[in-house]
């Protein structure tokens, strides 16, 4: 077995492609019929952990995985999306 082939097997079949940072990210990313929707759950996942804590976006350790998983859940009920987190698509990786 190739380096890429164990790769695929690290994000379960999940197409992606790799950042400049050597981050895998869900190929959805790239997608035009997707990015700006992403993005947009990404500003509204920040607005609502932010007026859930009182006005401030939280700065404690591992919020990178609350807005991340408020993400996923809004992409998920209002557009039907099925997007993997970077934590997902990065199971060796530690993310703060």
């Amino acid at each position: 077995m190739d380096e890429q082939e164990s790769e695929r097997e690290l994000v379960e079949g999940v197409d992606y492609f790799v950042d400049r940072d050597g981050m895998r990210c869900d190929i959805k990313e790239r997608d035009p019929k997707f990015r700006s929707i992403i993005k947009q759950a990404d500003k509204e996942a920040e607005e609502n952990l932010t007026k859930e804590n009182g006005g401030k976006l939280p700065e404690w350790l591992g919020t990178c995985h609350s807005i991340w998983d408020e993400q996923k859940r809004i992409l998920k009920e209002k557009y039907n999306i099925d997007w993997k987190t970077p934590a997902e698509m990065n199971p060796d990786v530690k993310f703060d």
